[in-house]
């Protein structure tokens, strides 16, 4: 994981096995038992891969997944107070919604208890049974959302495969109604994957060999709209770039520029040669001059049908991005929360 910074004080006593049994019975009384009958197959498989996977990728699993399961109990409970209100049962419902996000706000201290150093397991029953250890304490991830455990797994599934190339991981992957996201799964050069390490930081990179690295965790909702929005423009310059050449335009790289539009709404000017031009919608890249003489050897070779891997670093003074910020906590920690509303 990246070089975060993460609360170390010691874990506070949660006592959360009793609370979790008692608020599960709570949410899944009065459940049709077919709602809680969804398959765990997807994560009980991720599961299994990551159980022997290095620490900080069972960490971000463990957040993820826990920091999840608090938003869906909060969830649960607002709900049934607005349905509840104005019953004979308001007052029965409003002491239990209580008790549902008192458990919510525990998991969620367990999770941002998290360091790096952690003990972090992972348990996979044969009865396909996920639990997760935070240090000693576990919680079970598998029909724990009543009526709505195949949502929490689908979101969870999408989170994780933000951060980690998830197709990589499950090749025989036998879905059980879930997938991986389409976005996450496909192997359109156009894509911006995004991964997580100590060492690097956030990155955003591409299947065609761009990587973006990020010195700061904050603004990554800023940061991912952005990475993508280049990602695709790059691609469709290489794509025009090359048509322009089949049809025997010759290239002046030195000379490749990319200027305004004539007039507000229309393409921009993209020079190839001395009096060659061609109009492309490229609105990021006009903005970004120093970064497209970065990347013209990576353009050379996509053009050329080549693979040439290219990093750029502190992709955030190069993409204008340098005091970007978010209000959101959450996406400062962890870019797999970029996804949350997408």
């Amino acid at each position: 994981m990246a070089s975060r910074q993460r609360n170390t004080r010691k874990r506070p006593g949660l006592g959360l096995i009793l609370p979790l049994a008692l608020v599960i019975a709570a949410l899944q009384a009065n459940v049709p038992a077919s709602a809680n009958t969804a398959s765990a197959s997807v994560v009980a498989q991720l599961a299994r891969v990551l159980q022997e996977s290095p620490l900080p990728m069972r960490s971000d699993f463990a957040w993820l997944a826990v920091t999840q399961m608090a938003e869906f109990y909060s969830e649960e409970a607002a709900r049934a107070r607005t349905e509840s209100r104005n019953t004979t049962r308001a007052r029965e419902v409003s002491q239990w919604a209580a008790a549902v996000d008192d458990y919510a706000r525990k998991l969620a201290v367990l999770a941002e208890s998290i360091t790096t150093e952690t003990p972090i397991g992972i348990s996979v029953a044969m009865d396909d049974t996920v639990q997760v250890y935070i240090g000693r304490q576990p919680v079970i991830l598998t029909e724990a959302i009543s009526g709505q455990q195949s949502v929490y797994e689908q979101r969870l599934l999408e989170r994780f495969c933000t951060l980690y190339i998830c197709e990589d991981l499950l090749p025989d992957l036998e879905s059980g109604g879930l997938a991986i996201p389409a976005t996450v799964a496909s192997t359109n050069e156009a894509t911006a994957y995004w991964s997580f390490s100590q060492h690097a930081g956030p990155v955003c990179m591409t299947a065609d060999g761009l990587e973006f690295q990020f010195q700061q965790l904050s603004g990554l909702g800023e940061k991912r709209a952005a990475c993508s929005r280049v990602v695709a423009e790059l691609s469709e310059l290489a794509k025009a770039i090359a048509h322009e050449q089949q049809r025997g335009v010759s290239i002046r790289w030195d000379m490749l520029e990319i200027l305004p539009a004539p007039a507000p709404g229309d393409p921009q000017r993209v020079m190839l040669a001395a009096r060659v031009e061609i109009r492309l919608a490229l609105p990021m890249l006009v903005e970004l001059p120093k970064l497209l003489k970065i990347v013209r050897p990576w353009l050379i070779a996509r053009v050329r049908g080549e693979d040439y891997p290219l990093v750029v670093l502190n992709a955030e003074h190069l993409l204008g991005l340098e005091h970007s910020s978010t209000a959101d906590t959450l996406n400062q920690r962890y870019p797999a929360f970029n996804t949350v509303h997408e």
